[in-house]
């Protein structure tokens, strides 16, 4: 077929019906249970929080020769240490409470800040910290928790800046699982099992890792399973 003497190109009909079965078919999925899930994981998590906060942290405040021990010359990075970790504790659970969030927006936006200001005022300690702890190995596994802890912020500060609202999101999560293995390190150090894997100089940079690492791993395993889950599957046409 002609028009003015132009030729007009025909489409092959095969190469027409590819295009449409290549689009997305979206899979279905069930109503979220985040509204009851995700406030009880909250309401968990801060409990615990403080609980830790009470029973371990706050005595440090008291300035007790005894209750440092080993630690009462390097007293004030560990209070720095304490210090940040204390407010990024508190501060997390708000960042993830979605109704908080669409209630009170300038409020979550400064504790959000609060939250960045007090990771670099922990990590500040912790890496004061590492330089001086033994043995070695476990000022050595604190330093890489504390570098982690900050990188993880720091790449979710920087993904809302540029509103990456779903960045964010899952970095903040990541920073948070860490800030949070401060809390983890007491429970699996103070109790079965962790407290029976040898002397605390055998099991210390053992348990530094593993009280980090194993929930951030976790964490990364539940987002991989919920985008298999949730994104769209391709239907693609045999004859293509």
């Amino acid at each position: 077929m002609r028009s003015r003497g132009i030729p007009i190109p025909l489409i092959d009909d095969s190469v027409e019906r590819c295009a449409l079965a290549s689009v997305p078919e979206i899979r279905s999925v069930r109503p979220s249970t985040n509204r009851i899930f995700l406030p009880a994981a909250l309401l968990v998590v801060f409990a615990v929080a403080l609980k830790f906060l009470i029973h371990y942290a706050l005595p440090y405040f008291a300035f007790n020769r005894a209750y440092f021990d080993v630690y009462w010359p390097h007293r004030f990075r560990l209070i720095t240490h304490i210090s940040g970790g204390i407010v990024a504790l508190i501060c997390g659970p708000f960042q993830f409470w979605t109704g908080l969030r669409q209630r009170a927006l300038t409020f979550h936006r400064w504790t959000g800040r609060l939250y960045l200001v007090s990771v670099v005022v922990g990590t500040s300690g912790a890496a004061m910290m590492a330089v001086f702890t033994t043995p070695r190995n476990f000022g050595i596994s604190l330093g890489f928790m504390a570098l982690a802890w900050i990188t993880c912020t720091v790449i979710a500060y920087l993904a809302i800046r540029r509103r990456l609202m779903t960045l964010h999101k899952e970095w903040m999560v990541r920073s948070y699982v860490i800030a949070f293995g401060f809390v983890a390190f007491r429970l699996i150090n103070d109790y079965p099992p962790g407290i029976h894997w040898g002397s605390f100089a055998d099991r210390a940079a053992t348990v530094t890792w593993a009280c980090w690492g194993v929930p951030f791993l976790a964490y990364e395993i539940i987002l991989a399973a919920q985008r298999l889950r949730l994104e769209p599957v391709p239907k693609l046409d045999a004859r293509c």
